[in-house]
């Protein structure tokens, strides 16, 4: 698949205009079109509802657009880390994080790289928990950010490498709210009418701590489980949709929460409590690498102090 097709449909969903995105991406809008519709004939599924008086994405449309700009930010930033090979003179880092953690804790962290290197250039590698250990552990980055869970272990060898506490993240349910404001899907639903839910899979570090919460709860709910899928920015497409409810990383919903675009779907003791982890090799082996280390511990106490005020 040609990836312009990936980068027409990115570009059409931003600016939910045929002849303002034909204008940005330099074709008519004749050929934009046929564009949308190869990579709809290449997918299955048609991504535009193409009879609506306004631009509407179709729901496979919506979920597919979280993907599709992953997709493309990665291909953006591999091209960059060529090009900038040859920079010799620049401080690089690779960095693998999960990819909540990437949308979220790793920004402060990179800033304060920033502002503290003048020079610094950072390839952040995010994929799966799974994926990112391996590439940690085998050398291919050079620090890992992720999520741990008190009563799930971490395939992670702290024999080989030292982890700091850097913040605090909570996955909390929420729903689409009904026309009064309430959620549409409120916890704990009841026997004759289970709660569609919008899951993580099984084997993932977010589904096994989801799953935990439900089977060791003080009172039971009642769920459905209806959709599935690894990333949590997906979940999210999916709950704003209407789908269901789903257990999503506070810190990524903030403004949807306070916009009341999503809302709470019960109290504080459905929430899920992680540490999100920093882990770096044992010692310092360069100025750089203590300067990071001592940055990260400082974004650390910082973090501490203010979840405890």
């Amino acid at each position: 698949m040609d990836i312009k097709l990936l980068e027409d449909f990115v570009c059409l969903a931003r600016l939910e205009n045929f002849t303002a995105a034909s204008l940005e991406r330099n074709i008519t809008q004749s050929a934009l079109s046929r564009r949308i519709k190869a990579l709809e004939v290449w997918l299955g599924a048609k991504l535009i509802h193409r009879d609506s008086k306004n631009f509407d994405l179709t729901v496979e449309g919506r979920v597919f657009i979280a993907e599709a700009e992953v997709i493309v930010r990665r291909l953006y930033n591999a091209r960059e880390a060529v090009s900038t090979m040859q920079q010799k003179q620049q401080i690089e880092i690779a960095v693998a994080a999960q990819n909540s953690i990437a949308q979220t804790v790793f920004l402060e962290w990179a800033k304060r790289l920033e502002q503290k290197f003048e020079n610094i250039y950072i390839r952040l590698l995010s994929e799966k928990l799974a994926d990112c250990v391996e590439l940690f552990s085998q050398a291919k980055a050079d620090y890992l950010f992720c999520y741990s869970h008190e009563a799930l272990n971490l395939p992670i060898d702290e024999l080989k490498f030292s982890g700091i506490t850097i913040g605090r993240e909570y996955l909390v349910p929420v729903s689409i709210p009904d026309q009064n404001g309430k959620p549409r899907y409120a916890l704990p639903g009841s026997p004759t009418q289970a709660i569609p839910y919008v899951a993580y899979a099984h084997d993932s570090l977010f589904g096994k701590a989801v799953d935990q919460l439900i089977r060791g709860h003080s009172y039971t709910c009642f769920l459905q489980r209806r959709f599935e899928n690894a990333y949590s920015h997906t979940l999210k497409s999916m709950v704003r949709e209407g789908l269901g409810l789903a257990w999503l990383p506070e810190s990524a919903i903030l403004e949807d929460l306070e916009n009341g675009i999503l809302c709470r779907a019960g109290d504080e003791l459905w929430n899920i409590g992680f540490d999100v982890k920093l882990f770096h090799r044992h010692a310092p082996t360069s100025s750089t690498e203590l300067a990071i280390l001592e940055s990260s511990l400082e974004m650390a106490a910082q973090n501490s102090q203010s979840q405890n005020l």
